[in-house]
């Protein structure tokens, strides 16, 4: 993978905490810091796009009988 050089700027309060994370050893310089924290966010829109698929298939499924029921069902038809 490729590294592309991006300028930004931040509120120095970011940076001050993310200087301090990186004197206490947490990552070897800001860079590091930086890019764990982009891997974060993109994993946390990740994980919300799926939440919100998952929702949408739960939702087309509540019209449906439970598959306890179903079987509940079929063992009385048995049993007569």
């Amino acid at each position: 993978m490729s590294n592309v050089q991006v300028k930004i700027s931040a509120a120095s309060l970011l940076i001050d905490k993310i200087d301090k994370i990186v004197e206490e050893g947490y990552f070897q310089n800001r860079t590091e810091a930086l890019n764990e924290a982009i891997r974060l966010l993109i994993k946390k829109y990740q994980l919300a796009k799926i939440k919100t698929r998952i929702e949408t298939i739960r939702e087309d499924t509540e019209k449906y009988p439970e598959l306890s029921g179903i079987v509940e069902s079929m063992h009385s038809e048995e049993d007569k």
